[in-house]
This record gives C-alpha cells, sequence and structure tokens, in this order.
C-alpha cells in the first residue's frame, strides 16, 4: 500500500524544516515545494524537492495531485518590493497556492500565520496575515490556522540569535520604551507536533500556539544575559531610537537587524496568547542548556535568502 503524501512549502527553511521531520517519524511521503537554492538538506534525499513558482499553476497543481495535507509556512518577513520581498504580493501567491491545493483536492491545509493578528491594525505584515486566513477560511478547504508567538530552538532562530550575537557584542542593551510587555516564547518542535496533531484531523480551527513559560521583555533580555555569562546593562529607550541604531546596524551588515512592525507587535504585546499554552518545551532551560555557544555568529536573513526563479521566496515567515 502506498504510503500517504504530505507536502510541506519551505521544508529547507525553519519551521518547516521541522514539520517535516516530524512527518518522516510518522513513516508519510514527504514532498516540498521550494525554489530556495544552496540551503542544506537536513533529510539525506528522504524529502521530495517540488519547484515552487506561483506563475504555473498546473505545476502547483501536479505537485499537490494526491495529497492528503498541504503544510503552509509560506510568508515574507520584509516589505521590500525592490528586492522581491512584498507582503501584498505574498498573499495573492498564498491566494494561488489555496486555489492550486482545492484543484488538486488536497484533503486539509495546516496554514502558518501569527499570534494575535487582527490586534495589530494597518500594519502591512500583519494585514497580509488576517487577509491570508480570510483566504482559507473561505476557500473551501478543510483547514487548520496556527499562531505561533516567537520561535526558539532548532536552526535558524534568527531573531533570537542575533539578539545574543548583539548582547555578546555591546556592553549595553537597549529595550524598546520599559520593556514591561509580555513575550511568550515557544520551542520550534512543540509547533511542529502541534502541526502535524491538526493535520489528522478534519475540523476546522484556529489555534494559538505558545509556550509555557511568559516573560516581561526585560526580563527575558536579563535570564539571555545570564544564560550567556555576561554582564551587561539594560537600558529603556525610545522605540524610535533602538529602531534607528537598528538600522545603521543594518547598513553595515547589510540585513535587517529589527522591522518597525515587529517592534510595534512586541511593545503591544502580541508576541504572548491569552489561550493556555500548548507548547511543554521550557525556554528558560532550553537557553540555560545552549547559552554557552549560542548566539556566537549573525544570522544574516536576507543574504541566507537564495532563489533559483525571480519569484517570491518561500522559506520565509516563521515568526
Amino acid at each position: 500500500m502506498e504510503k500517504p503524501l504530505h507536502v510541506v512549502t519551505g521544508a529547507f527553511g525553519y519551521s518547516g524544516r521541522w514539520v517535516a521531520h516530524h512527518l518522516l517519524q510518522q513513516d508519510v511521503r514527504v514532498r516540498t515545494l521550494t525554489n530556495a537554492v544552496g540551503r542544506d538538506d537536513p533529510f539525506e534525499g528522504c524529502v521530495e524537492v517540488h519547484g515552487l513558482d506561483f506563475t504555473d499553476m498546473d505545476r502547483l497543481v501536479a505537485s499537490l495531485k494526491g495529497a492528503e495535507v498541504l503544510y503552509n509556512t509560506y510568508w515574507v518577513r520584509y516589505n521590500k518590493s525592490g528586492k522581491r520581498f512584498a507582503h501584498a504580493t505574498a498573499v495573492e501567491n498564498t491566494r494561488i497556492l489555496f486555489e492550486a491545493a482545492r484543484r488538486a483536492g488536497v484533503k486539509r491545509v495546516v496554514h502558518f500565520s501569527v499570534a494575535n493578528p487582527t490586534k495589530a491594525p494597518h500594519w502591512t505584515y500583519f494585514e497580509g496575515k488576517v487577509e491570508v486566513e480570510r483566504l482559507l477560511k473561505t476557500s473551501g478547504l478543510s483547514y487548520a490556522i496556527l499562531r505561533p508567538t516567537v520561535l526558539f530552538g532548532g536552526e535558524r532562530n534568527v531573531l533570537i540569535n542575533n539578539i545574543a550575537w548583539m548582547l555578546r557584542r555591546f556592553p549595553v542593551f537597549g529595550v524598546f520604551g520599559f520593556g514591561g510587555y509580555p513575550i511568550q516564547p515557544v520551542h520550534v518542535e512543540d509547533v511542529a507536533e502541534v502541526a502535524v496533531a491538526q493535520g489528522k484531523l478534519e475540523e476546522n480551527t484556529v489555534v494559538d500556539v505558545a509556550g509555557p513559560e511568559t516573560f516581561r521583555y526585560k526580563n527575558y533580555i536579563r535570564l539571555m544575559v545570564k544564560a550567556l555569562g555576561l554582564r551587561r546593562l539594560i537600558l529603556p529607550m525610545p522605540p524610535l531610537a533602538a529602531w534607528l541604531f537598528g538600522r545603521c546596524l543594518g547598513v553595515l551588515l547589510q540585513d535587517d537587524v529589527i522591522t518597525r512592525a515587529e517592534i510595534k507587535g512586541l511593545r503591544q504585546g502580541l508576541m504572548a496568547s491569552s489561550s493556555p499554552p500548548v507548547g511543554t518545551r521550557l525556554f528558560s532551560e532550553w537557553i540555560a542548556e545552549h547559552g554557552a555557544s549560542f548566539g556566537e555568529r549573525y544570522q544574516n536573513d536576507l543574504k541566507e535568502r537564495v532563489y533559483a526563479d525571480p519569484k517570491e521566496p518561500t522559506d520565509a515567515g516563521d515568526v
């Protein structure tokens, strides 16, 4: 009997990689849709690789034909149309992907959104997330929408890794405002396990995916400082000044260190959930175990995104 087929967008990325890992343990066929090039294959050829071209509906449908579940991690973190990153384009591409899934007869879609998307009006990142959720809900497909907070663990935890990198290199670290807003990190494997479990269900669901610990942001930074074995001065900073510092640092690094939407999301407490936590892995234990070596190398998110064709990227937006 042929194994059931599950498809993951961006399995060489961050959250998609862990979804694929957990699916392979379930004894199913796993296929990824991607146009990223130059990334390592952690699956040793066990995951089928198909190209992702949003301009070719027939090819998309063929790549999804026979799939039991589509796990969609596709999104873009940035809004840079000149560099082929644009939230409005990502929305349209996702609409095309959902239509291809419907035509291919995909039985269920597990879609990765973001925590509290409706609480951030007029920010294109969150507006796009809300619109994509609406598109899925009205598509006629069986769906699960996952709303994770901020991810940690695994590989490519870009935001947290780069915070640790800065803590290692600067004696003073500025938090946005007074740093009293909540953050509730969730381990990427917890998110992957929830995704795979939701793929087995039939009813339509929207699930907040958050970890078991909630910190004030300034205490979260202090915990990281302690785990790294450092002594650092943690100072409140006007959000605009912090963003401008990030912009200047980004010029030197040729990257976007932090976006204004991410700062606003943090300060409004959007990286925490009011729902009961579904994650079980503790950030405090994880950072204590990995702190000695964590953040030694800056992860340049923009430079690492290399694509085979001039199409929108597929492995972005895991926060």
